[in-house]
Parts: C-alpha cells; structure tokens; sequence
C-alpha cells in the first residue's frame, strides 16, 4: 500500500483531531514520510519546536516505517536523536524513517528532519521490539 496513512485517532502525533500535530504520514518506496509546519504552541526556546516535539516526530516516521514494511505493531525500546539545527515555528520541513535492520525480534530503523532546502536539522536511530 503506497500513499496516505490512516493515523491513529487518538495519537498526539498522527490523530486528526486530539489538538496535537495531525501529521498527514504518507508510505512510499519503503520510507513514512511526512511534511510539517511546526506551530507555536509546541515550541520550547524563543521560535523553535521542543526538542521532546521533534524527537517524536522522528519516532513516529520510524514506527510507520516499521509497521508498513513488517505489519507488525512493535514499541520503542531505544530512541537516540542529534539535533544538528534548529527546527524553527512556521517554517516547513520534511520527516522520514528507513528501515536499516531486523534480527530476531528487534528492528533498527533512521529519521531524518529536513528543512525546505534539504539541509539536515535532525536525526535518529531506534530500536523496535515486537510488543
């Protein structure tokens, strides 16, 4: 299945309506990707989102990313994110998860935050195990 993802209804991060981000994820070629503007609300410095905020949105490119290639419903079990620039308020960026590895019931996957330019903001590496 290629395209738009259904979302969780009652997720911070991908539910329509729960007063969170409503990220549109879309599955293409392997990678959950997504394109945001971050609102003020979610800010943690002066303009620029929570570090807590774009470390989810990593996670969440990831888990998608999982769950399509695997179908299988797995959790976070280890998250490690580099901010390399800031991810600033009302400015556009793009977010995506690529499976690198499974073994056993493990599976290691990368984010990658992206700003209009390509310019890299920030990254991530994960670990997954089935639930």
């Amino acid at each position: 299945m290629n395209g738009l993802l259904p979302g969780t209804t009652s997720c911070f991060f991908c539910g329509r309506s729960t007063g969170g981000l409503g990220l549109e994820l879309h599955y293409a070629d392997g990678s959950a990707s997504c394109e945001f503007t971050a609102r003020e609300t979610f800010q943690g410095y002066d303009g620029m989102l929570h570090g807590g905020i774009v470390t989810g949105i990593l996670d969440e490119v990831m888990w998608w990313t999982l769950f399509m290639e695997t179908k299988k419903i797995c959790a976070t079990w280890k998250i490690e994110a580099e901010f390399k620039r800031p991810v600033l308020c009302g400015k556009a960026y793009h977010a995506a998860g690529h499976l690198v590895r499974a073994t056993h019931n493990t599976y290691y996957l990368d984010g990658i935050i992206k700003d209009e330019s390509g310019k890299l903001c920030a990254q991530a590496n994960a670990s997954f195990r089935k639930t």
